[in-house]
C-alpha cells in the first residue's frame, strides 16, 4: 500500500490503481464520502451517515467513487 502525499487523492484510489485491483466495499464508501463532502463547502463529512442508502446524493457519490477507483478498466 502506498500513501498519497496529496490531500486531493484518497489513499484507496492510489492503492487500487497502483495495485491494479478492484476496490473493497470499505474503500468505495471512503472515497464516496470524500467526494460527497468535498462537493459542497457547507457539507459536513459527518452528515454522510445520515443520508439514506437510496438518496440521489449518495448514489451519485458511489458512482463517482466507482469511476475513480476502477479507472479505465
Amino acid at each position: 500500500m502506498s500513501r498519497s502525499t496529496s490531500p486531493l487523492f484518497v489513499d484507496a484510489v492510489i492503492d487500487c490503481m497502483g495495485e491494479g485491483r478492484a476496490p473493497t466495499h470499505e474503500e468505495m464508501m471512503i472515497v464516496a464520502q470524500h467526494i460527497w463532502s468535498d462537493g459542497a463547502a457547507s457539507r459536513s463529512a459527518f452528515a454522510w451517515n445520515s443520508l439514506l442508502m437510496s438518496s440521489p446524493d449518495r448514489l451519485c457519490s458511489m458512482r463517482a467513487a466507482g469511476l475513480a477507483l476502477h479507472g479505465s478498466r
